[in-house]
């Protein structure tokens, strides 16, 4: 059945939602109800400094909950953060107007019956009994609470959409385009002569914009890409008071490591899809040289160019052909790139996040991997069965098919031991085939006949 993962997915996703939504108007509604309700059975002694108390508890507290709800809603947003700080403010909102109704219930209860019963339990006993109480304590208490809130969730809110704030407009990436639209903005303007905002066409190397990919391109590698989430993406999209705390700071550079086809690129890509910085995918030979120097000054460049941005993204694949380890057979030039390279990804507080890949992890400079630089490593390894059967899906999904879910299933199973990159080639194969027959829809048969060969798959 065509898209059956992307309706789940984004049923899901509706439900999320609505359920960040709830729980955080849930917070706003009896987080202060809950101090009244404190103050109000507080001894008679004490009930007036109660009250006095409550009123600056009223401001703060319901905030300070919704933070600690963060650590329940934001992991089911997965890396869409930004979404559930929207859910905040909606929460705030929708919580604000129904406290507010509870609060001059008594003004209105005899005109509205049936939503006075609805809202009755939340009513504190012995709130308030006069309109002008009602009145000036719904003043001292809630407008500085909704104001309070909405400056922590609005501010979270600016704080991911600062790239996008220059007015560049969305424009594929050409070279990395998705069967999905994922739209991310740059952070740079092409009209802009700002030097923090370059001309793209202005710079030597071949910078993009940030990829149309995201993780949802990405097939399987579920646990990989909550890791990377966690390490990676909330570091460097997220001001958390928690990281400060600790002086947690993002990596300044992550290796992919893993045999060739196993979807290596498509996930750096992906990386900085999602981050939505610019972009730039090269290959170690890009950098070295022949000429003596020239591959040193190729690195500085680099990174001179990168320094131009607030923040981008770096992919080089075949990162062992340029860290390779310093050994004394070498040439000085290479010694001196590798020290080169490895000096500026020291710096302290990068503009850029370095990502790299390569199939021989074993062959890079020790250095290359010590704290600060290299040191968070992934393996991309061949797809297991379930991640199969979802890139078969994902590559899929926006394509005529007619297959059903025993055919993805059967499609999962006889690609074991097939490569991400060999999925992909399967797909494309069997498109062709469906164009060539002029078929409405691509077929079981189209995939089955598109699969490599017994002999193909062992050379």
């Amino acid at each position: 059945m065509t898209g059956t993962l992307r309706i789940r997915d984004r049923l899901w996703k509706v439900i999320v939602e609505f359920l960040s939504t709830g729980l955080f108007t849930a917070n706003y509604v009896l987080a202060p109800l809950g101090v009244v309700w404190v103050a109000a059975n507080t001894p008679s002694s004490v009930r007036g400094l109660a009250a006095l108390l409550g009123v600056p508890t009223i401001w703060m507290f319901p905030s300070f909950t919704a933070a600690l709800l963060t650590g329940v809603i934001y992991p089911m947003h997965s890396e869409n953060t930004k979404s559930a700080d929207i859910d905040w403010v909606f929460g705030i909102l929708i919580g604000s107007v129904v406290l507010t109704a509870v609060w001059f219930l008594p003004a209105w209860e005899n005109s509205w019956t049936s939503l006075a019963e609805t809202l009755a339990p939340l009513r504190v006993s012995s709130m308030f009994d006069r309109l002008w109480l009602m009145g000036l304590s719904w003043i001292a208490c809630i407008p500085l609470m909704i104001s309070t809130s909405l400056g922590t969730a609005t501010d979270n809110i600016e704080e991911k959409s600062l790239p996008s704030e220059t007015g560049q407009t969305d424009e594929p990436d050409s070279s990395a385009q998705s069967t999905t639209e994922h739209k991310h903005k740059s952070p740079q303007n092409s009209d802009n002569s700002d030097p923090l905002h370059p001309t793209l066409d202005d710079l030597e190397y071949n910078w993009k914009l940030a990829p149309n990919v995201g993780f949802w391109d990405v097939g399987g590698q579920d646990e990989l890409k909550k890791e990377i989430i966690r390490s990676v993406l909330r570091p460097l999209t997220r001001v958390d008071e928690a990281y400060e705390r600790f002086n947690v700071s993002p990596p300044n550079g992550i290796l992919l490591y893993g045999s060739p086809g196993t979807g290596k690129t498509l996930f750096a890509r992906a990386i900085a899809g999602e981050l939505g910085h610019p972009y730039l995918e090269l290959s170690a030979g890009d950098i070295k040289s022949r000429w003596i120097n020239e591959s040193t000054e190729q690195v500085n460049r680099l990174f001179d160019e990168a320094e131009q941005f607030d923040r981008c993204v770096i992919f080089i694949d075949e990162i062992d052909a340029l860290l390779a380890g310093r050994g004394n057979e070498l040439h000085r030039e290479h010694a001196q790139v590798v020290n080169e390279f490895l000096a500026h990804l020291d710096d302290e507080d990068p503009n850029f996040l370095v990502i790299a890949a390569t199939n021989r992890a074993d062959l890079l400079d020790e250095a290359a991997t010590r704290r600060g630089r290299f040191d968070q490593q992934y393996e991309i390894g061949l797809p297991s069965r379930d991640a199969r059967e979802e890139i078969f899906r994902v590559r899929l999904c926006d394509l005529p098919t007619a297959l059903d879910e025993d055919d993805y299933l059967e499609l999962a199973d006889r690609s074991d031991g097939l490569s991400s990159a060999d999925i992909v080639g399967i797909v494309d194969d069997a498109a062709m085939h469906a164009a060539e027959r002029d078929a409405e829809a691509i077929t079981p048969t189209d995939l089955h006949e598109s699969f490599p060969s017994t002999s193909e798959r062992t050379t």
